[in-house]
């Protein structure tokens, strides 16, 4: 006697609803999906250190190390918040040029 039956099942890997990965036809739709991610992290990122910043300034007591400090990762993090928005432009300029769909 046997109690387990032979199942025998078909499963369509190209199927969004059973593979989520599917839905990724290919790797620059891949990247389409991450970059919006990356430039929000990017910019909570340097807003965090922007508050950094003004804190180990308003911290410093005058001392002209600690202001030095703080002015670097002010000027560190605009930097930062520069070339995120250049990338943003960048990303926009290509995409309009070779009309090319993103999310953003």
């Amino acid at each position: 006697m046997q109690i387990i039956q032979t199942a025998y099942a078909e499963v369509n890997f190209g199927n969004a609803s059973v593979n989520p990965v599917a839905k990724f036809s290919s790797i620059s739709v891949f990247t389409n999906v991450l970059i919006p991610f990356f430039m929000i992290g990017g910019g909570l990122l340097t807003l965090v250190m922007l508050l950094y910043a003004a804190f180990m300034y308003l911290t410093s007591e005058g001392t002209p190390e600690k202001i030095k400090k703080a002015q670097a990762v002010l000027t560190y993090s605009l930097m930062g918040i520069f070339l995120i928005v250049l990338s943003f432009l960048i990303t926009k300029i290509i995409g309009y040029i070779f009309h090319i769909t993103m999310p953003l």
